[in-house]
């Protein structure tokens, strides 16, 4: 009877640890939208979104895998691009090599106040080192075949990251700097309790820059931010950031500035953003006004509620009611 007591307790001991490297994570958000727009019928409509992540960790190597479980139908191709089924989507490896780390696999860029970075490329590897305190690091892809190297760090007090990119092959469509050759900077830095960023983009293509100004400060518990960007004539800002929302509604060459207000009230967090677009097509100018209240519920759950107001013209003038669930595990 010892005996058998002794092996379960050394079963069970090598159990936990068998399992102690490996976590599973994920999210789950439902959303309810009203959107009525001038001319058209309103529109209610029931989303929702999960996500789960397992990490495994042996040593200094990670494992990632995420699964997204979008729409609740599981009918769907898995990897597909549609949005109601189950599928695999960030999954990578990193690692160490000597005083290399290495990353790859497929997963989502960086967002910038340019781009988003919306589509996931595969064959993903990064290569970076510290020299000198400065961070370099290498990385490419297997879709487009271009190399990215990225030169980062800090100097006297401001934070700047280099970017200087390949040539891309000519099927990667889509990206506003297909077959040319680019150049990114990005500088950020604390001057007089203000927080600044200014970002740039280079490119050997005609009338394929931009650059971005951002500054922001907290006045007596409400953060205000103030954003600008500047696109040339033949670049699409895309970006899903603070400053502006998903910048979907942005047309070619259109520039645009943003105010944004954030603070706590009666336990909620509130936001309030207005954006301005001044279109290259002058007709096309718009104003998005947006509200968002968050609230903390029980066990871990939050509920947000964020009214838009979209201004582009009398024949498409809308307005959103969005109401989220949403919790973490």
């Amino acid at each position: 009877m010892k005996k058998q007591l002794l092996i379960a307790a050394v079963a069970a001991t090598m159990t936990s640890v068998a399992f102690a490297d490996i976590s599973l994570t994920g999210s789950m958000k439902v959303n309810y939208t009203n959107k009525d727009t001038v001319g058209a019928a309103s529109t209610n409509t029931v989303t929702q979104e999960g996500d789960l992540v397992l990490t495994g960790t042996n040593g200094g190597t990670k494992v990632h895998v995420e699964v997204s479980i979008d729409g609740g139908n599981s009918t769907g191709t898995a990897n597909s691009s549609s949005a109601n089924n189950m599928r695999t989507e960030d999954v990578w490896l990193s690692t160490n090599i000597g005083s290399v780390a290495v990353k790859t696999g497929t997963w989502n860029l960086t967002d910038t106040i340019f781009n988003d970075n919306a589509t996931r490329t595969t064959g993903n590897w990064v290569l970076s080192t510290d020299v000198s305190g400065v961070n370099i690091a290498v990385e490419g892809d297997s879709n487009v075949s271009a190399v990215k190297t990225t030169l980062s760090g800090d100097i006297a007090g401001v934070s700047a990251k280099y970017v200087m990119k390949g040539t891309a092959s000519a099927t990667s469509t889509g990206k506003a700097t297909a077959g040319k050759a680019t150049n990114e900077l990005y500088l950020s830095s604390d001057v007089a309790g203000f927080g600044v960023t200014y970002a740039m983009i280079d490119s050997d293509a005609t009338t394929q820059g931009a650059d971005a100004f951002t500054i922001s400060k907290e006045f007596n518990g409400v953060t205000a931010t103030y954003s600008s960007v500047d696109a040339d004539a033949s670049y699409k800002v895309t970006g899903d950031t603070a400053a502006f929302g998903n910048s979907t509604f942005m047309a070619i060459g259109d520039d645009a500035t943003s105010i944004k207000l954030a603070g706590s009230m009666a336990g909620n967090t509130v936001s309030a953003r207005f954006v301005s677009v001044d279109a290259a097509i002058a007709t096309d100018d718009q104003d998005i006004n947006t509200f968002t209240v968050t609230r903390p519920l029980a066990n871990g759950t939050t509920l947000e509620v964020t009214y838009t107001d979209h201004d582009k013209d009398a024949a498409a003038d809308t307005e959103t009611l969005d109401v989220e669930l949403a919790v973490k595990f």
